[in-house]
C-alpha cells in the first residue's frame, strides 16, 4: 500500500470516527451528570459536557489501529531507536505510551479535579517516557542538559495547550493546524510514517471541531488538552529519517508552529504574576478573552488566532526548507509582532483594571514607571529590529550564490552596528513618546534617528573594518529599519483601530463635529463610563468631502452629513462634540457662546427627521477660584 493512500485512509477514518463518537460521548456525559457548570471565572455561558478528549483519543486510536492492520509494514519505518533511548521501545511507541498516560491523567482530572501537584507529576512521568524513548532536544551532547531542556519543553507545551483550551474551538483548531504542518514537514523529509501519525492526529481534531466550533456542544476537557499538548510536543521533536538536527530546525520550527499556545501561556503567566495571583488560578485573562473584551466577536477572535497559528506554521515550514535565511528574518519579525500584541493586550487589561485595583497593581505600576524613566524593554526591541533589518538588507542585496561570502562581514560587525544605532536612537530623543499617541510627526523623528544611526554606523564600520562594507546594504537597511521601528510604534494605534472596527460593545453612535474634535472623542469613548458608546461613523458638516474615512470609521461631510451617516449605519444615537463644547464657559446658546455648525446640523435633523437620541461630549476648561 502506498504511503499516500495509507495517510488518506488513516486521516479519513480519524475524522469520521471522531466526528461520530463525539455525540455518543456527549450523550453519555449528560446521562452521567458529567457536565461543567457555568462559573464566573470560565468562558462558557451554559452547562456543557467536558470529556470530549475521550472521542478524540478513541477516534485517533481506532484509525491508527485499522491502518496498522491494513499495512503492518508501515510500523517498521518507525522502529529504529535513537542512541539516546534508554527504554527498549521505539520512539513512536514511546510517543503513544506517553500520550496515553497523559490522556488518562487528564481523564481522572475531568472526573475528580486533581490538585496541581499530582497533575504535574503525571506530566513529568509522561515526558520522561518520551525522553527515555529517544525523543528530545539532543543538541549540546551533554545528556543531562539535553534531557532537562526536553522535559521543560514537553511539560511546558502540555500546560500551554491546557491553558489554550479556554474558548470554543481554539485549542482543537490550533492543534489541528500545527499537526498538519508537522505532517507536511515529515513527508517532505522522508519520514512518511510520522507524517501518517501527524495527519491522523490533525484529522481527528477536525472531526471534533464539528461539535466544538462555537457555540460548542462539548468541550475536550483535560483528557483532550493534556493529550494534545504532549502529543504535539513529542511530534515536534520526534526523530525520523532525513530530519535535520540543526538548532534552527529543532527549536525554531516547533516554536513558530506552536506560537499561539506559547504566546497565551506567556501572557497569562506574566499577567497573573503582575496581578499578584497564582498562575494555576483560572480566569478570563487569556489571549482570546482579551480580544473579545476589546469588542471583537468570539468567531473573529478564533479565526484571528487560527490565522496567527497558520502564519507561524508557514514560517516554521520554511525553517525546514532551503530558505533558512528568509525564514530567520520572517521568524524574527513574527516573534516581534507577537511580543507587541502581547504587550498591547497586557496594557489594555491593566488600564481597564486600574480604577478597581488601587493597591493590587503596584508591581505593574512600578514596571511602567521604570520603563518611562529607563526604556530598557523598548531599547532591547529596537536592537532586535536593527539586527533583523541589517540581516534582511544582506538577503535583499546579495543573491543566494553570493550571500555566503558576504555573511562573515555581517557576523563580525552586527554587534557594533546595533550598538551604534541604538546610541543614535537615544541621542535623537525618540523614547519619550507614548506609543498609544504615536503620529506622523513622531514617525518623522524616528526616520531622522534611523538616518543618523545608519550614517554613524556606516562611518564607524568604515573606520574599523572598511573591507566588505556595502553601500547597497546600508541603503536597504535604512529603509527596512525605518519600516520596522516606525511600524512597531504604530502597532498600538493599529491594534486599537482594528479591534474597534470589529467591536460590537456599546451603543452604536455617530460622532457629530469637526474632524479634529471627532477624532479626540473617538479616542476618549472607551474610557468613558455609562452609557457605553461605540463609534460607527463621523459626521462633519464642515468637511468638503462627501464621504471618506478616518481610520476605521466612515467620515461624512457636507450639509447632509448627519443624515447620510445615520442612514448608512442605522445608528439611532448622535454624540455632539464641538470646539466650543470642548473648551470654554457655558453660555446661553450652548457651551462657549453662539451655536456651532454641529449643533445647527443636529437641531435641523431633529426638527425634520427626529428619531435619534442626542448626547453631548463636554470637556470644559475653567479657572479655579480660591
Amino acid at each position: 500500500m502506498s504511503p499516500i493512500l495509507l495517510a488518506g485512509i488513516v486521516s479519513g477514518l480519524a475524522l469520521v470516527l471522531t466526528a461520530a463518537l463525539t455525540p455518543l460521548v456527549r450523550g453519555a456525559a449528560i446521562a452521567a451528570g458529567l457536565v461543567r457548570q457555568v462559573q464566573s471565572d470560565r468562558w462558557h455561558k451554559r452547562p456543557t459536557p467536558a470529556i470530549g478528549g475521550v472521542a478524540i483519543f478513541l477516534g485517533l486510536g481506532l484509525a491508527l489501529f485499522i491502518g496498522y492492520l491494513l499495512h503492518p509494514n508501515a510500523a517498521q519505518g518507525l522502529a529504529p531507536r535513537p542512541s539516546q533511548a534508554w527504554l527498549p521501545i521505539s520512539t513512536w511507541e514511546g510517543l503513544i505510551l506517553g500520550a496515553t498516560l497523559m490522556f488518562l491523567v487528564g481523564l481522572v482530572d475531568d472526573f475528580v479535579r486533581l490538585p496541581p501537584l499530582p497533575k504535574l507529576l503525571g506530566q513529568i512521568v509522561a515526558a520522561l517516557i518520551l525522553v527515555l524513548s529517544g525523543i528530545g532536544v539532543w543538541l549540546t551532547g551533554v545528556y543531562a542538559v539535553d534531557a532537562a531542556i526536553s522535559l521543560l519543553w514537553f511539560v511546558g507545551l502540555t500546560n500551554a495547550m491546557n491553558l489554550l483550551d479556554n474558548m470554543d474551538g481554539l485549542a482543537a483548531g490550533t492543534a489541528a493546524i500545527a499537526g498538519a504542518y508537522l505532517a507536511v514537514i515529515f513527508f517532505l523529509e522522508g519520514a512518511v510514517e510520522m507524517s501518517v501519525l501527524s495527519l491522523g492526529f490533525s484529522a481527528a481534531l477536525v472531526g471534533f471541531l464539528a461539535h466544538n466550533y462555537p457555540p460548542a456542544r462539548i468541550f475536550m476537557g483535560d483528557s483532550g488538552s493534556l493529550f494534545l499538548g504532549l502529543a504535539l510536543a513529542g511530534l515536534a521533536l520526534a526523530p525520523g529519517p532525513g530530519l535535520s538536527r540543526s538548532l534552527a530546525a529543532v527549536l525554531a520550527a516547533p516554536v513558530l508552529i506552536l506560537a499561539v499556545p506559547i504566546l497565551d501561556t506567556t501572557l497569562v503567566t506574566i499577567g497573573r504574576f503582575l496581578e499578584g495571583r497564582p498562575v494555576s488560578q483560572g480566569g478570563k485573562d487569556h489571549t482570546s478573552h482579551r480580544f473579545v473584551a476589546l469588542g471583537m466577536g468570539e468567531k473573529p477572535t478564533l479565526w484571528l488566532l487560527w490565522g496567527m497559528a497558520a502564519v507561524g506554521g508557514l514560517i516554521g515550514l520554511m525553517f525546514r526548507s532551503s530558505e533558512r535565511g528568509t525564514a530567520l528574518l520572517a521568524g524574527g519579525i513574527l516573534v516581534g509582532v507577537v511580543t507587541l500584541v502581547g504587550a498591547y493586550l497586557l496594557a489594555v487589561r491593566f488600564r481597564a483594571m486600574e480604577p478597581d485595583a488601587a493597591e493590587g497593581l503596584s508591581l505593574y505600576r512600578f514596571i511602567v514607571e521604570s520603563q518611562r524613566r529607563y526604556p530598557v524593554a523598548v531599547l532591547f526591541l529596537d536592537g532586535v529590529w536593527i539586527a533583523l533589518a541589517y540581516y534582511g538588507a544582506y538577503l535583499i542585496r546579495w543573491d543566494p550564490a553570493g550571500l555566503p561570502a558576504e555573511l562573515p562581514y555581517f557576523q563580525s560587525t552586527v554587534a557594533i552596528y546595533v550598538g551604534v544605532k541604538v546610541l543614535a536612537f537615544m541621542v535623537s530623543g525618540i523614547y519619550g513618546t507614548p506609543w498609544s499617541t504615536f503620529g506622523l510627526h513622531d514617525a518623522t523623528r524616528v526616520f531622522r534617528a534611523n538616518l543618523l544611526g545608519t550614517l554613524l554606523a556606516a562611518g564607524t564600520l568604515f573606520l574599523i573594518q572598511p573591507i566588505g562594507l556595502s553601500r547597497g546594504v546600508m541603503a536597504i537597511d535604512l529603509l527596512l529599519c525605518t519600516l520596522l521601528t516606525v511600524g512597531a510604534r504604530f502597532s498600538f494605534r493599529l491594534l486599537e483601530g482594528t479591534t474597534r472596527r470589529f467591536s460590537k460593545e456599546g451603543i452604536p453612535v455617530v460622532i457629530l463635529g469637526d474632524v479634529e474634535d471627532a477624532e479626540l472623542a473617538v479616542r476618549q469613548l472607551p474610557r468613558l463610563g455609562e452609557p457605553r458608546f461605540r463609534a460607527v461613523a463621523i459626521a462633519s458638516p464642515g468637511s468638503g468631502v462627501a464621504r471618506t474615512s478616518l481610520g476605521a470609521l466612515p467620515l461624512f461631510g457636507g450639509r447632509a452629513a448627519l443624515r447620510h451617516a445615520i442612514s448608512e449605519t442605522g445608528s439611532g444615537t448622535v454624540l455632539l462634540v464641538e470646539r466650543n463644547g470642548l473648551v470654554g464657559p457655558v453660555g446661553p446658546d450652548g457651551p462657549g457662546g453662539p451655536e456651532g455648525p454641529g449643533r445647527t446640523a443636529l437641531r435641523r435633523h431633529l426638527e425634520t427627521e427626529g428619531g435619534v437620541d442626542a448626547y453631548e461630549l463636554r470637556v470644559t476648561v475653567r479657572k479655579l477660584v480660591g
